[in-house]
């Protein structure tokens, strides 16, 4: 094990940045009484096609499975004065399936909230295994598991975590952890305040692309076998790690190392101002 050892500072940087929030409300809402609605919908997804969800105050969840469709349960959750309103609220609410050429849209439709109201949606889909995702929210957590594709996901406040995943994948958040598990392809994982972490599957070719960045947190790696790429890995604050063989090219600078681990086909960019780096 190599181990490169930069200047360090305490690590209450990350607690005291670190900022989580789910299904936070609109502007001004002081939580009274609740009412919960259920919806549930369905459409056809062909294989292969997009799927497109927006919330902005609500969690995401998207499994793929062995489907010939899109299964998808809205959880509606309106807060106001009294429970009839709430109610109002919540009933108000509509969502859609929207097919468009070859994607799916998950479109939501809210009345107009008074300050001391809001309105939570929340997302579990059920999709076919390779399916291509674009899923944003702002204030809530992303789950992303057995999907093959281009997937895309991205929030401002909430933990992001992906589970068996192949293909393209780019997942993004401000104040949150991100972890993918399982993944085999080209990977981009970004965070501010928070952890960023990927394992790549035993069976993962050996030549990727992967891009993890965060700005206070720690990155971790664990490659596919017998990875060949090139790597640029950077920390201001923090120490790098690594179990593989790395050729170093270049100076090892103040808080910078770059080289080759074998053939050097793919490549591998970790980053980090207040944090470490692990490569497996």
């Amino acid at each position: 094990m190599r181990k490169y050892d930069f200047l360090k500072i305490p690590s209450y940087f990350v607690l005291c940045l670190l900022a989580f929030f789910t299904c936070a409300c609109s502007e001004g809402c002081i939580p009274t009484e609740k009412y919960e609605r259920i919806v549930q919908l369905t459409a056809p997804l062909p294989t292969g096609s997009l799927f497109e969800a927006q919330t902005h105050n609500g969690d995401i969840n998207i499994t793929g499975s062995n489907v010939a469709e899109c299964n998808l349960i809205a959880t509606i959750t309106a807060r106001a004065d009294t429970i009839e309103n709430a109610q109002k609220l919540a009933e108000a609410v509509e969502v859609k399936l929207v097919p468009s050429d070859s994607k799916l849209i998950a479109k939501i439709e809210k009345p107009e909230l008074a300050p001391d109201e809001c309105i939570c949606i929340s997302f579990d889909v059920t999709v076919p295994n390779q399916t291509n995702t674009n899923l944003t929210t702002h204030n809530g957590a992303l789950k992303i598991k057995n999907l093959t594709g281009q997937i895309n996901g991205t929030t401002h406040n909430g933990e992001v975590t992906a589970e068996k995943i192949a293909g393209t994948v780019e997942l993004q958040t401000h104040n949150g952890e991100i972890t993918c598990k399982d993944a085999a392809g080209n990977i981009k994982l970004q965070t501010h305040n928070g952890n960023a972490e990927a394992f790549y599957s035993a069976t993962a070719p050996p030549v990727c692309n992967a891009s993890i960045i965060t700005h206070n947190g720690n990155v971790s790696i664990t490659t596919p076998p017998n990875l060949s790429a090139k790597i640029e890995i950077s920390t201001h604050n923090g120490s790098i790690d690594t179990d593989l063989p790395i050729t170093v090219t270049g100076e090892v600078t103040e808080n910078k190392l770059t080289g080759t681990i074998g053939k050097g086909e793919g490549k591998l960019y970790l980053e980090t101002y207040n944090g470490s780096i692990k490569i497996k």
